[in-house]
Formats: C-alpha cells, structure tokens, sequence
C-alpha cells in the first residue's frame, strides 16, 4: 500500500490502513513510555552505602562522617543507611566549587600579608 498516486475508489482502504498505523504507532508509544517509567522508578530506588560510595568516590569512613555532619542527603529506616541515587548527584553538582580569578586570589594573599608587597606583586 505504498503508492504515490491514490484514486476514489482506494481512498477507504487507504484511510482503514492509515488508521491502523496509527493505532499501532499509539499502542508502541504507550508501551514505551510505560518502559521509560518503570527504567525511571529503578532509578530512584534507595541504595545503600557501598553504592554511595562508588557514586561519591568517596570512602566509606568519610561518607559516615557526612552524614553524621548532615552534609549529604540520606534516610535511615531503622539502622540501615540508605541514599537516592538522584539526590547524591544533584548534591556533587551543588557542592561543586568555583574557580578563584587572580584578582580575588591576590587579594585573599593581601588579607594575610602584614607587609607591602614588593614592586613585583601589584601587577596583576
């Protein structure tokens, strides 16, 4: 039913075959996006501290003293820690650091030099 071309008489059967494409276009998108949930539901299912471990790369010592500090987010049911994978990534991204500029860095230098600086310093 590829043809270019259509006259009167097809256009019922192309209009029938045209719609069961659609039909079956809809149902594949529906089980797709039933896939995609389900894949995203893994996703934010809790894990526990050996994975947070990996994710940070961080060391399990160090992780214990985050979450003893309140520093990372985390859920203890019970004594078990547990994490969202999700919000481990979203916490590296809002802790990241921004890089200093040489004039903000000369001047946290100049906060801690009680003396002038030689003739060399200032041109930055």
């Amino acid at each position: 039913m590829m043809k270019m071309k259509l006259n009167f008489e097809e256009l019922p059967q192309a209009t029938a075959f045209l719609l069961e494409k659609v039909e079956e276009l809809t149902i594949s998108i529906n089980e797709m996006k039933q896939l995609l949930k389900r894949q995203t539901a893994a996703k934010e299912e809790m894990i526990g501290i050996n994975e947070a471990c990996e994710i940070l790369s961080l060391a399990k010592p160090t992780v214990y003293a985050f979450v003893q500090a309140n520093k990372i987010p985390y859920y203890q049911p019970g004594k078990m820690l547990k994490f969202k994978r999700t919000e481990l990534m979203e916490w590296m991204e809002k802790s990241r650091k921004k890089p200093i500029d040489k004039e903000s860095l000369y001047k946290e230098i100049q906060k801690g030099v009680k003396h002038k600086p030689k003739s060399g310093w200032e041109e930055f």
